[in-house]
């Protein structure tokens, strides 16, 4: 049995314009430790995010970058409060710019980037992808709590008419001095 070549960590800091001049390929890890914001956001996270990022330019001849990256999370399960594992995949579609002006008058289809100064941090960039991507709602598919307990029943509300009204007895005294 062979075992597949170890994937290598990405750089945490790139420079996007020289990426795309030489139309590199990133193919590449990110620890799963360095994203701070997904760590507190889930439960726990299975191994590091697998990248995937070709660059370039397109047909209008906007600086991009696309691609695909996965990773599997455990989120808290709704239903029943424990963990339930997610696999988020997302493909990438980003078209790099220096300003708010140029990211809005990029194509729909490209997400904007914004590189300021020479580096940008593509950590940052692919853990708000991630966060972009995690469900709203986590549940298991798998029924993991009997609709029975997830209804009411008539039960409660008997045993709320029973409970005797603390007001009753104020009734009562008004009552009393009302003959008077």
């Amino acid at each position: 049995m062979s075992i597949p070549p170890q994937k290598s960590a990405l750089p945490r800091r790139i420079d996007a314009r020289k990426l795309v001049q030489r139309e590199q390929q990133l193919d590449g890890t990110v620890p799963s430790d360095a994203l701070p914001r997904l760590v507190s956001s889930t439960e726990s996270i299975d191994g590091d995010v697998q990248v995937q990022l070709a660059f370039g330019r397109d047909l209008q001849r906007n600086q991009i970058a696309s691609g695909h990256l996965e990773v599997q999370v455990h989120l808290l399960c709704q239903r029943c409060l424990q963990p339930v594992t997610e696999r988020i995949e997302a493909e990438v579609n980003w078209g790099f710019v220096w300003t708010e002006e140029q990211g809005n008058a990029l194509p729909k289809s490209l997400d904007p980037v914004i590189q300021e100064g020479d580096e940008l941090d593509l950590y940052q960039v692919l853990e708000d992808e991630i966060l972009l991507n995690l469900p709203m709602v986590a549940y298991h598919e798998v029924e993991c709590v009997s609709r029975d307990d997830l209804q009411s029943s008539g039960k409660a509300a008997e045993a709320e008419e029973q409970r005797e009204n603390p007001f009753k007895v104020l009734e009562q005294l008004k009552g009393s001095s009302n003959k008077s």
